[in-house]
């Protein structure tokens, strides 16, 4: 390959479909039937704050990050989103804050997930959003307008439940066994292990132990110890797809009465992580054998028993300030951390609340990794 300036064709070359990158913003590359070299083609023109994008083919022109059409149809500077913690599944009784620049009003639209967002009818809105009285999956939107920018959208879909999903064998449980045909490739590669504070056995400290497939024999696992972590590496990358995007495996041998808990990030670089919003409800002082039960807990890993993993849904990032920037690419996720949640009240939920695990100095305490397997990968 060798780069001409515009794009990376090959040289010498034949005829001028040698020469296509297949890049469509790059333009057309031909083949000098002289020189037998291939040329350039000619860069296609976008507008300022607008950026060239290649799709099937055909090159069109979109609002750079940061900026969003508005009225005029021209890019203009965007207003940032308010936040407010998003989970896959959760709790009715829960209420979400959203947090956005001080002096706008907040006002958010409310509508069951399958309705198009171009119906969707914004009012104005207290700091906070009860979900009481709602139920299944809901589209939440929200928008804080100002004068001099166009407002970004948060835009959510929470499926509401009495409950967090319960663990197995309850029809509402989010558990998916560790032989379930969906899963269709597992982590490649352990790229960083770091041990939490606790004296671990060397047996239990081979970062191999925590590649798939996983299974029910509770002592192949990775002890990430109080407060350690672990980042895996996926080949070919996860990716946003339909529903559960990829799934988490401890080894809990109690089925809701012993849970280990860690919070999951990702990465399109191994630079950049973005955390998935977490929920606990359980109260409760710590101990060595304290435990929120499942049905209390959203966004965490090791809610369920040994065999049954916790699956995540890469959609609950779509609004993370790193993805809507695109440094983090939730089409192409290759790496997966894990990191123990310290269950004595020091590690908070999303909504500010202790989260409550057994406190073991053991050389097994913490998080224990069996394996994380993946059920939406990047196509070739």
């Amino acid at each position: 390959m060798e780069d001409e300036g515009a794009g990376c064709v090959p040289a010498p070359c034949t005829t001028s479909a040698d020469c296509d990158d297949g890049d469509a913003c790059t333009g057309e590359e031909r083949c000098d039937p002289l020189t037998q070299r291939c040329l350039p083609g000619e860069p296609w023109a976008c507008d300022v704050h607008e950026t060239c994008v290649s799709l099937e083919g055909k090159a069109s022109c979109l609002c750079a990050p940061g900026f969003a059409e508005g009225a005029a149809g021209r890019c203009e500077p965007e207003c940032p989103p308010p936040l407010a913690p998003v989970l896959s599944v959760i709790a009715e009784h829960e209420t979400l804050t959203f947090h956005h620049p001080p002096g706008r009003e907040l006002e958010v639209a409310i509508l069951p997930a399958s309705t198009q967002r171009d119906q969707a009818r914004f009012r104005a809105q207290g700091e906070s959003l009860r979900l009481a009285g709602l139920s299944g999956p809901t589209l939440v939107l929200a928008r804080a307008p100002a004068e001099d920018c166009v407002p970004a959208i948060f835009d959510a879909v929470y499926d509401v439940r009495e409950t967090y999903a319960p663990a197995p064998p309850a029809p509402e449980t989010t558990a998916i066994p560790f032989d379930d045909p969906r899963i269709v490739s597992w982590a490649l590669e352990v790229v960083s292990y770091e041990p939490g504070s606790n004296d671990i056995e060397e047996r239990w400290m081979q970062p191999t132990l925590a590649l798939g497939p996983a299974g029910t024999n509770p002592t192949q696992v990775l002890v990430l110890g109080n407060g350690g972590s672990a980042t895996l590496y996926f080949e070919p990358p996860i990716a946003d797809g339909e529903g559960w995007d990829f799934v988490v495996f401890e080894n809990s041998f109690a089925a809701d009465s012993f849970l280990e808990l860690a919070f999951v990030e990702v990465s399109s670089d191994g630079v950049h992580f973005v955390r998935f919003d977490s929920a606990a409800l359980g109260t409760g002082q710590s101990c060595t054998s304290c435990s929120q039960r499942a049905a209390e807990l959203g966004g965490l890993a090791g809610t369920y028993p040994v065999g049954q993993g916790s699956p995540f849904d890469l959609a609950a990032l779509r609004n993370a300030p790193d993805v809507r920037n695109q440094t983090i690419d939730l089409s192409a996720i290759s790496y997966v951390r894990v990191i123990d949640v310290v269950g004595d009240g020091s590690s908070l939920d999303s909504f500010g609340r202790e989260i409550i695990d057994p406190l073991d100095d053991g050389p097994t305490g913490g998080f224990d990794l069996d394996a994380i397997g993946v059920l939406n990968n990047r196509s070739p």
